[in-house]
């Protein structure tokens, strides 16, 4: 059976990492990694933001904490538009959803990791964030 940890949570300010903390009603899931992982091999990240301000955005996810030597800090995308106004449409909003394969990045199984995303400002609308990490 494949594990995984997953992780949620909103980015609550603009060019700040926030950690992710909470899976859905779960308030502290394990964010331990798996004794048996020597690596993380593969993340899967979805972001969704409300676009209630104009503005854009880019989104990076920091990997931290004692299952990991060093910080690593990855891309997973990028938003922008302009917020609505009276008497005209809004044009839909795109959510980012990524599958980054063949990580590689080694692991301390049985330490716990710390996931934390980013966007730089302007904030477009506060962003959700969701973060799955496999390991090997």
């Amino acid at each position: 059976m494949t594990k995984n940890i997953l992780l949620e949570g909103d980015i609550t300010a603009a060019d700040t990492f926030t950690p992710l903390t909470t899976r859905g009603s779960e308030a502290t899931p394990s964010r331990q990694i798996p004794v048996e992982w020597s690596k993380l091999d593969r993340i899967v990240v979805a972001v969704a933001v409300d676009m209630t301000a104009a503005g854009s955005a880019v989104f990076i996810l920091r990997l931290t904490g004692g299952a990991i030597q060093g910080t690593h800090d990855i891309i997973i995308g990028a938003a922008g538009g302009q917020e609505p106004q009276a008497g005209a449409d809004r044009a839909p909003e795109i959510g980012l959803n990524h599958i980054i394969e063949d990580v590689d990045i080694p692991v301390n199984g049985g330490d716990v990791i710390d996931v934390q995303p980013a966007m730089t400002a302007p904030d477009p609308g506060p962003p959700r964030v969701v973060v799955s990490l496999y390991g090997a």
